[in-house]
């Protein structure tokens, strides 16, 4: 089966011939050279990545990158009449960082970070599983350490579906990582999960491993910000979640001083956990997953602090971007 995966992987995954292009994106592809350039640069990626890595992962890899493929395509459908190559050289572009275990912002880690892989295929009482995550192979720190431990936690427990579990064919696991900062100091990465384990509907959930490399640990909301740091962090996000709940919600929206209260509570747990946070380029993400700060029908709220606003709270020290 992992020959016939990798088989199918390769003869799609590396730059094609234009004049053989068949499908929609072929032919955007092909049409537009950023989306040609960034399509080839991904596509000798995933190839290096193949004669690289161990055996145990060839499968994996190979059938995780068909089904990426796939997405991708899909995920480009839509776009408005002359955007495809544009959405698709974005796709292959984001890929291709994955694949080589660069950031999306930041000079790099100090020491090589690679894509790991895990991709069963789901069947008649076998849940579907699609892992993708960054790890460093050899680790030699005790900040490597930390990383890859806190990458695995994010995964969580994957359970099978028992025998008589009328939503057997349902189970499905899906977790994708990707590098939003790293440098030799600080490394910080955002995980998106989907599982659907046979409840009333599937779930959605964000995680994000965030390594202090000095401390060789994964930092703290405590380590960010002192208590007056955090009453201003705190008021910054209330301000933002109670906009986004009345764009949400309307005359529904929080407003009695009972509601606002448990909503003040909500919004300062989830925001001392440096696990929401995300550090990028220029500014961080505080993620509230659903029913974090609200019910799951309202689903996700976010709070930016840009580093301009957040380097004058943070402690001294603090290895922020």
């Amino acid at each position: 089966m992992a020959g016939v995966l990798l088989v199918a992987a390769t003869s799609c995954a590396p730059a094609f011939d234009c004049k053989k292009a068949a499908t929609p994106s072929e032919k955007a592809i092909c049409a537009d050279p950023a989306a040609l350039a960034a399509d080839a640069a991904m596509s000798s990626a995933f190839s290096s990545l193949l004669a690289s890595a161990p055996a145990a992962q060839l499968g994996p890899i190979a059938a995780a990158q068909v089904k990426w493929l796939h997405a991708r395509d899909s995920e480009c459908a839509d776009s408005a009449a002359g955007t495809l190559g544009a959405c698709l050289a974005r796709q292959s572009t984001q890929r291709l960082s994955f694949l080589l275990g660069q950031p999306e912002a930041g000079p790099g880690a100090a020491s090589r970070i690679t894509p790991w892989f895990r991709f069963e295929k789901g069947g008649k009482g076998r849940a579907a599983i699609d892992i993708e995550l960054l790890k460093f192979p050899d680790p030699t720190d005790a900040a490597e350490r930390a990383f890859n431990a806190a990458a695995d936690k994010l995964v969580g427990d994957l359970d099978q579906p028992e025998k008589d579990d009328p939503s057997a064919d349902r189970f499905d696991y899906e977790r994708s990582m990707r590098l939003t900062y790293a440098s030799p100091r600080f490394v910080s990465a955002h995980l998106d999960a989907y599982q659907d384990v046979g409840g009333a509907h599937p779930a959605t959930f964000t995680g994000n491993v965030n390594v202090d490399f000095a401390a060789g640990r994964e930092a703290r909301f405590d380590d960010l910000v002192d208590a007056r740091g955090a009453e201003k962090i705190f008021s910054i996000c209330m301000r933002s979640v109670a906009a986004q709940k009345k764009d949400k919600m309307g005359a529904d929206a929080p407003k009695s001083a009972d509601d606002l209260a448990e909503l003040v509570k909500n919004v300062k747990d989830a925001t001392r956990n440096l696990a929401a946070w995300s550090f990028g380029a220029d500014k961080a993400t505080i993620g509230y997953d659903p029913y974090a700060v609200g019910s799951y029908a309202e689903g996700p709220y976010d709070c930016e602090i840009p580093y301009a606003t957040l380097r004058e709270l943070a402690k001294p020290g603090f290895p922020l971007p």
